[in-house]
């Protein structure tokens, strides 16, 4: 049937070079193919049309009625496949477009204030930074990865293993708080924690509470802590706003607060840093699938971050990474 006709864009090149060249054998030079190939090629789409496309003079080919009347519809369809292509080469490879990071609170702070000026010559480029704090359970199961992200940047592998999960360096994760806080209520374990005002992070509560993690001084050994509190906040730093007024511990990566920790605003609770790493991770499509725009802003996004990791490792020669 008609209906399910298949015109290949092959076919129709060849038709468009013959009508062009009037010559088989000119066509097949042109087209660098052999001759019997371009012949069988137009035979065969003939056979299938079951219509002439050109008729033989004594010295060349001439379009049928039918041909001439062809001949429009096939470059038509041939300038639209060629549009098509460099459309497709065109958005993988022009700088412009939009590009959406994710990142917990604090990572989307460190980028807008350390990363993203160092982004040279971004063109029409658009950068949409977007906040995403993990849920507790995405930690043991994996992170989706949202429908308009390019690039995630979290503390989590992700669930869908077809995704790239290229880990950046370790965080330290441990409870801070002010010196006036701790010498009103001292604390010298995270056992002592549940007697002690938290402030919670909304994604991560259950049953009213947060649970926040150890290693045991001295081991590898990890520790579940339940731990509860009157201030609940759906992001770190607002967390830590409140834990510098003095309204109790927070639970945060050491290096979203270098800043408080140098200028003493905030302490670790603990003398020993029983401190939880959270490996972070970068999240993104593989690169075959990726525009040209979002290759550009992840090479330099992570370009800069590794740098800015060797720079801070380089300062802190004793820490292990």
């Amino acid at each position: 049937m008609m209906n399910n006709l298949h015109l290949k864009p092959r076919e129709l090149k060849i038709i468009s070079v013959i009508a062009a060249t009037r010559s088989i054998g000119d066509a097949a030079a042109l087209l660098g193919m052999a001759q019997a190939n371009v012949s069988k090629y137009l035979s065969d789409f003939e056979t299938r049309v079951g219509l002439k496309v050109f008729e033989r003079t004594t010295r060349q080919l001439a379009l049928t009625q039918f041909g001439e009347a062809l001949l429009p519809y096939v470059n038509a369809s041939l300038d639209k496949n060629s549009q098509l292509i460099n459309f497709i080469a065109d958005y993988k490879h022009e700088k412009r477009g939009k590009v959406t990071i994710y990142a917990p609170t604090g990572i989307v702070t460190y980028l807008a204030r350390h990363v993203i000026h160092k982004i040279e010559e971004p063109g029409d480029i658009r950068l949409s930074l977007k906040t995403y704090n993990l849920d507790s359970n995405e930690f043991a199961e994996g992170v989706t990865f949202p429908d308009d992200c390019d690039i995630l940047l979290t503390y989590a592998q992700p669930k869908d293993e077809n995704l790239v999960a290229s880990v950046l360096t370790k965080y330290s994760v441990t409870a801070f708080a002010t010196k006036e806080y701790l010498e009103k209520h001292p604390l010298s374990s995270p056992d002592e924690l549940i007697h002690h005002s938290c402030i919670l992070i909304d994604s991560m509560l259950v049953d009213d509470a947060n649970i926040w993690r150890f290693r045991v001084h001295g081991t590898e050994e990890i520790r579940d802590y339940k731990v509860t509190g009157n201030y609940i906040c759906d992001n770190t730093q607002t967390a830590l706003e409140l834990a510098r007024n003095n309204l109790g511990i927070v639970f945060a990566p050491k290096e979203s607060l270098q800043k408080e920790l140098i200028q003493g605003m905030l302490v670790p609770c603990f003398t020993h840093q029983e401190e939880w790493w959270l490996d972070l991770t970068a999240i993104f499509r593989k690169r075959d699938y990726q525009p040209w725009r979002v290759q550009y802003v992840l090479d330099s996004v992570l370009n800069c971050l590794r740098q800015n990791i060797a720079q801070a490792a380089k300062r802190r020669p004793g820490q292990v990474r």
